[in-house]
């Protein structure tokens, strides 16, 4: 990492504690004079210790009021979450279940509040091995105020609970034993808090629940000697989402709060982008501040990502690989400040990763955006004109060069000097790049990423095609080189003239990118075909040179031999020679070798093959397995491999060249200069200044608006031609002189909307498997919502029904009540009349 960034939590690094961001357990005790609290005797939490006074497995060495602390310091923890490595981890407990069932409450008390090796209790030895809940309780029943008592780095049993995983039982019963224990920091001002979401085991990472108890009296504001909250934590070492909520609902503010290096959470999350967590926990933080996806004054979060992203080795799998895409998806949705920073660092990003970054819509509208201002607009103009210039002086004036020089071999008084004033455009286009790599490269040096320039083939490019422009210049001003040697450089110089004219365009249209980059994909490719098909053609060039060897067809007569010449010189045709001189061709190995390249471009002459019998099995080996085959071959590669560039990776090629040229610019036009100026100047810069200032955007919106707006009153009103009138005006005079000012101006004066049709490119539509996720995912709440709203709406139909059910039953109950009451009356009316009757008759 580098240097203004501070240390980083990788995932290959193993981090217990914190000073200096990386420190093991034992470091953390260091009791500030040079000496670890538990000397050579003392053990990380988790491992299976011996010491000096507790040795594992001899019990009549220890006393009996310390073998409580001996049996719990040798119990072990789960090694894993199989089944049988807990049950063994359980059963490594039954001697201390034994020994507290066989002694009494006073000598199981006296026995817990025994301080062993560095003031360590029994319950401090039994928390760091992840003890079974029901051992606790004992612990907490029968010795509850050692539940308080730290040891002397100032961890109470609970620190070492939550920094061994263990279960959420215990620690909700130690933290109910004593509350205040929640917010007890140590001598490093870490609460267990602090070490239930530093756990480096992904096995062991502190459960929701676990963060939710020990977060419920503030402890999620507690910050370390380093500055560092417990959500940092949770971001370095993989908490999950869940527990991410509990912890900014506890402590909203922690999400932008920055440590001793002036990094937040959201750094330490992408600093461990391999993760499986660290994609939530990235889109979690940004969903609360998008913000916290710029530098700040500290590092830029981008930046963080990509050397992780570099740091990760080869045999990285597929998982880390892509949870490091979904964390750049988050990150770059958040749509950061597109500063110069920002571009450098996604140059920065290794091919897999910015391969990813230039198909996004946000990045590809920032860069839209970015090359259709001024700046770049006028250095675009400048270049093309300046690339113009010097091809056109170029080109005569070497050819007037080459002149001069082939007539001074016939007369050595000509002068072959040209004079400065017609080099003079070399000259000033030569000068025009060489001054704007300059500022280029001190751009980047100013911002720390000189390697994007070293790493950059079109710089060297540029280099090689200023120095040859120079020294061809100066060649023709002095007039130095031999006329042969004149002739092949300009010629070769020529070549890089035009092919910086291809890297010109390849900036501009998405057509020369993609044969750009398919040329270069393409030769990738054909490197080890090429390589075979060079010793194929090698091995048949030597093959016929070797059959006609001293044959007739490559015989060299002595000059005094008079019979042969003679018979040379009475030949009735000078072509029948010549046509036996061409058999010739098989007689050195160079001729031999430019012959079978030109028969393996389709150029045969099977003649000379005809009068041997190997030599014709030779040929037609060669045009079989060479002619035939091969070339074939060769053609089917070539096009499968430009296919793919231009159906899968055109859009890459393309935007991977737009996003060089436009960090190119914003790095020069952000440079150092820029500031110097402004402070010469006495200009005041605002630290979010990155606005493009948007002169006669408005203007020329309105002149557009001319042509669009219908006009009422037919052809006999005034109104119509006076209208047309001032269209008429617009379109032959206003616009096109504007756009000619523009010309002159490098395209300064331009409105926006011309630079913006004239550079912008259309945004490509690049659905990522992060972003296919985020789609489904709102897919899936609107549709979660919708079915919702239908099941409210048919409960409330259904209550509606019910209560009308209801009512109508209430309504039944009541004409029954009714009934009822009026049967009893017309009952009782019958017994009165009845006893009545029966009182008569008595009577």
């Amino acid at each position: 990492m580098s240097n203004h960034q501070g240390h980083y939590y990788s995932g290959d690094q193993q981090h217990v504690g914190y000073e200096s961001d990386e420190r093991s357990y034992n470091d953390d005790y260091d009791d500030g004079e040079g000496h670890h609290g538990g000397g050579e005797e003392y053990y990380e939490p988790g491992q299976e210790q011996e010491s000096q006074t507790y040795v594992s497995g001899d019990y009549t060495s220890v006393p009996d009021i310390l073998q409580l602390n001996h049996l719990c310091a040798n119990a072990i923890a789960p090694r894993s979450n199989l089944e049988e490595d807990r049950l063994e981890a359980d059963e490594s407990w039954e001697p201390v279940r034994e020994w507290m069932r066989t002694h009494n409450a006073d000598e199981v008390r006296q026995a817990a509040e025994q301080r062993g090796e560095s003031s360590m209790t029994a319950l401090h030895f039994a928390c760091r091995n992840q003890p079974p809940v029901d051992v606790i309780n004992v612990f907490l029943s029968i010795a509850v105020d050692t539940v308080q008592w730290p040891d002397t780095f100032g961890w109470l049993p609970i620190h070492y609970a939550c920094a061994c995983g263990a279960e959420t039982d215990v620690i909700k019963a130690l933290a109910e034993a004593y509350p205040e224990s929640k917010t007890t920091v140590d001598r490093r001002g870490r609460t267990p808090l602090h070490f239930a979401l530093g756990n480096q085991n992904p096995e062991q990472l502190a459960a929701p629940a676990v963060v939710a108890i020990l977060s419920s009296t503030g402890a999620a504001s507690y910050a370390d000697d380093n500055g560092m909250l417990p959500l940092h934590y949770a971001c370095a070492y993989g908490a999950s989402e869940e527990s991410l909520f509990v912890l900014t609902d506890a402590h909203h503010d922690a999400i932008s709060t920055r440590d001793r290096n002036n990094r937040t959470p959201l750094h330490f999350a992408l600093s461990n982008a391999g993760r499986k967590a660290s994609p939530g926990a990235v889109r979690h933080l940004l969903e609360l501040d998008n913000n916290l996806a710029n530098a700040n004054n500290g590092p830029l979060p981008l930046r963080v990502l990509a050397e992780f992203a570099h740091a990760l080795k080869r045999n990285t799998t597929d998982a880390d690989r892509e949870s490091v895409r979904k964390c750049l998806a988050f990150l770059l949705k958040a749509t950061p400040r597109p500063t110069a920073d920002f571009f450098t660092a996604l140059q920065s990003l290794p091919d897999w990763l910015s391969e990813q970054a230039v198909v996004m819509t946000s990045v590809q509208i920032v860069l839209n955006e970015k090359i259709s201002q001024r700046f770049p607009t006028a250095v675009l103009i400048l270049d093309f004109l300046a690339l113009a210039v010097i091809i056109v002086f170029y080109s005569l004036n070497v050819a007037e060069s080459i002149k001069v020089r082939s007539k001074k071999e016939d007369d050595e008084m000509i002068d072959i000097t040209r004079d400065l004033p017609i080099l003079l455009p070399l000259y000033i286009g030569a000068g025009y790049f060489f001054i704007r790599e300059i500022v280029q490269m001190m751009s980047l040096l100013s911002l720390k990423a000189f390697h994007l320039w070293l790493n950059n083939a079109s710089n060297w490019l540029n280099l090689v095609f200023i120095s040859l422009v120079l020294f061809w210049t100066v060649s023709m001003q002095i007039g130095i080189v031999k006329p042969e040697t004149f002739r092949i450089g300009t010629a070769l110089t020529v070549s890089i003239l035009w092919l910086k004219v291809l890297g010109f365009l390849r900036n501009m249209l998405i057509d020369f990118a993609v044969f750009s980059g398919g040329v270069f994909y393409v030769f990738k490719r054909l490197v080890a075909f090429l390589t075979a098909l060079g010793i194929i053609l090698i091995g048949f060039a030597q093959m016929f040179v070797t059959v006609f060897q001293d044959t007739e067809t490559c015989y060299n007569p002595p000059d005094d031999d008079e019979d042969y010449w003679k018979v040379y010189f009475e030949r009735e045709e000078w072509e029948v020679a010549c046509e036996e001189d061409n058999d010739r061709t098989y007689c050195t190995f160079w001729t031999s070798f430019l012959a079978v390249y030109t028969m393996l471009l389709g150029e045969v002459d099977e003649k000379p093959f005809v009068d041997d019998g190997f030599a014709t099995f030779l040929f037609v080996i060669f045009m079989f397995l060479v002619v035939i085959l091969l070339a074939n071959v060769l053609i089917a590669i070539v096009t499968e491999s430009y296919k793919v560039i231009q159906d899968q990776r055109a859009a890459i090629v393309f935007w991977t060249n737009r996003l060089d040229f436009v960090a190119e610019m914003d790095a020069v036009a952000n440079g150092p200069w820029k500031f110097r100026l402004r402070k010469m100047l006495g200009i005041q810069m605002d630290a979010d200044e990155h606005t493009e200032v948007v002169f006669g955007r408005e203007f020329w919106k309105r002149l557009m608006d001319l042509f669009e707006d219908d006009i009422d009153g037919g052809a006999m009103s005034a109104e119509f031609w006076a209208y047309n009138l001032l269209r008429v005006t617009t379109a032959i005079i206003i616009i096109p002189s504007w756009v000619i000012l523009g010309m002159f101006s490098a395209g300064w004066l331009w409105p926006p909307q011309v630079r913006e049709a004239i550079f912008t490119s259309t945004v490509t539509q690049h659905n990522s498997e992060t972003e296919r996720e985020d789609e489904l995912r709102k897919t899936q709440v609107i549709k979660l919502r919708g079915e919702v709203a239908e099941l409210k709406e048919e409960m409330g139909k259904e209550l509606k029904v019910d209560r009308t059910q209801v009512v109508q039953m209430k309504s039944l109950v009541a004409e029954r009540r009714a009934e009822i009451a009026n049967e009893m009356k017309h009952i009782k009316r019958i017994m009165t009349m009845l006893f009545e009757q029966q009182s008569n008759l008595d009577a």
